[in-house]
């Protein structure tokens, strides 16, 4: 299996691999022209099955999310400690259960917004 690199550049940002758990990981998104923290991208571990594409075969490989898979299976925090906070809650868990994303479960108790 294809694992994500780790950079990844993608629109006007740089994408530098963070931490690698069983379920999930963090990305650091930095701006390419000064190198500003923007975020901390922390998503599920997606695998794409291997395919044939336009006649090109294609391995079965990890997935990194897009735009619109944020909110469902990929969150943009702000600071590396909420993102360890998302990353611990989806390390635990339980697959069998839907998730349901609530405000709450990104805010740190006592923590003001940034």
């Amino acid at each position: 299996m294809e694992l994500l690199p780790e950079r990844i550049r993608r629109k006007g940002f740089f994408y530098d691999f963070v931490k690698r758990g069983e379920k999930a990981m963090i990305y650091k998104q930095t701006d390419v022209e000064d190198n500003f923290i923007v975020a901390y991208e922390v998503f599920k571990i997606k695998v794409d099955q291997p395919k044939v594409v336009f006649g090109i075969q294609l391995n079965e490989r990890e997935i990194f999310p897009a735009n619109e898979d944020f909110g469902k299976w990929a969150w943009s925090c702000p600071s590396l400690e909420r993102a360890e906070r998302k990353f611990q809650y989806l390390e635990t868990l339980d697959e069998g259960v839907q998730e349901e994303e609530t405000v709450e479960d990104l805010l740190i108790e006592g923590e003001d917004d940034e």
